[in-house]
């Protein structure tokens, strides 16, 4: 079981890398509607421990898979601990008017922590995706060839294809100098690659089509800080209470607009690539992410079973988009709040079988969204189980999350989305770099 891990943990690596090329070419893919406001919708990023309760597992603490929440988990670890994680999403949305469905396949995270002192001090390093911009949106319309002279109408039809999103590349250092308490700091480089593709098709062959391609790209740097408590024996002699609580301070992306279309140049109509924008003083823009605090607290009623809840804070009112005001507009303070609950039966020292090998996970989120359009707070209600797959003699393990969601509102015609998906996440633990005394 141990090599099987190991080499579907090196396999799914390989695909992440080649996936991330996939995916600056492939604007086919789509995703939520309200991705296509700004900069990209923000991603949970949660911990593979804690994904089936929906919750990002800021203040649990495992030895079996790395936390990406809390910088201060990193130096409680006694293994070297890698993760990798793969999710499908099924977004199936309606207005008033009409109904889409559309589908997203990605590899979202990547993580190794290796204990520098064990289980005083560690290190991570780290590939995850802050927000994400994936949605195909349409467009219908007509105009008056010559307006008031009762020549008819021209109708047209404009599709925008975007793609892309902000990704984060973070190394960072936890310690515990008290066996209760941790602290951790990350320190990252965040790159901006969003892409549109707008095709303009006109139902009158007077006028021709238009299609151009936008592109924003910047990189900025960015700060997270990190602290973990625990205790045991509060209630009961097996119990224990743990807190956890990270700061990501906010990021600034200074970024650069390019918009291009081919033009037909010259007496040979040779087609030629054409920069739209390229002495434009807009061409230069400000993106910045906002202030988020993470605070959680987990309660292990038994070695069998633990209760978690989180409170989220995106100050999103202090973003900023600096290429349109009016998307920047829509940007209101997030506020999420979860609950989850674990079994782990495997802890029994009787326990035996298939399922008794296996973490059973519960949870619940509510999200008041990072977006305001004509009074409207674009909400989302999360549903999330999961299961884990413990194998004997080895702290490794593969998760397997399922989670369904409800998100907008057919209001001021607007877009409702269900929400549906599944995520896989493989899970290295295990002692590293030290020569086995026994074969």
């Amino acid at each position: 079981m141990r090599y099987l891990l190991i080499l579907g943990f090196s396999i799914c690596f390989l695909f992440n890398a080649v996936d991330a090329q996939a995916q600056a070419n492939d604007k086919s893919r789509a995703g939520s509607f309200y991705s296509s406001f700004g900069f990209g919708a923000p991603t949970d990023i949660n911990s593979p421990y804690s994904e089936g309760m929906g919750l990002t597992g800021i203040s649990t603490f495992t030895n079996m898979s790395p936390n990406l929440a809390n910088p201060g988990m990193w130096g409680l670890v006694g293994f070297t601990q890698g993760n990798v994680s793969a999710s499908f999403t099924n977004y199936s949305a309606r207005d008033n008017i009409s109904s889409a469905s559309n589908s997203l396949f990605a590899f979202d995270n990547f993580q190794v922590v290796l204990p520098i002192v064990r289980n005083r001090m560690g290190v991570s390093v780290a590939f995850t995706p802050l927000t994400r911009s994936n949605y195909q949106v349409f467009n219908d319309d007509s105009f008056d060839i010559i307006d008031g002279l009762g020549l008819g109408q021209v109708d047209f039809t404009s599709s925008t294809l975007g793609s892309g999103g902000i990704n984060r590349f973070e190394i960072g250092a936890g310690y515990r100098p008290f066996p209760n308490f941790g602290f951790g700091y990350a320190f990252s480089a965040n790159i901006l690659s969003q892409e549109q593709e707008v095709a303009t098709l006109f139902s009158d062959e007077t006028y021709r089509n238009i299609v151009s391609d936008r592109s924003i790209t910047g990189t900025g740097f960015g700060h997270r800080f990190g602290a973990f408590f625990n205790k045991g024996g509060i209630f009961r002699s097996d119990d224990q209470i743990s807190i956890g609580a990270a700061i990501t301070v906010p990021l600034t992306i200074d970024a650069d607009r390019s918009v291009s279309t081919f033009r037909q140049v010259g007496t040979g109509n040779q087609r030629t690539l054409i920069e739209l924008n390229e002495n434009d003083p807009s061409r230069d823009g400000t993106v910045r992410l906002p202030l988020e605090f993470n605070a959680g607290l987990t309660y292990n009623l038994s070695r069998f079973v633990n209760v978690s809840t989180e409170f989220q804070l995106q100050e999103w009112s202090n973003a900023r988009f600096s290429y349109s005001s009016a998307q920047e507009a829509y940007f209101k303070d997030r506020v999420k709040a979860g609950f989850g609950v674990q079994y782990h039966p495997y802890r029994a020292e009787q326990a035996q079988g298939f399922f008794r090998s296996i973490k059973y996970s519960l949870g619940a989120t509510i999200d008041n969204g990072h977006l305001s359009i004509d009074g409207q707070d674009i909400e989302t209600i999360y549903f999330s189980a999961g299961i884990g797959l413990i194998p004997t003699r080895s702290s490794s393990s593969v998760d397997l999350n399922i989670h369904y969601g409800i998100r907008g509102t057919q209001s001021s015609n607007l877009v409702k989305e269900n929400i549906w998906g599944f995520s896989l996440s493989l899970n290295l633990a295990e002692f590293m770099f030290v020569r086995q005394r026994f074969q």
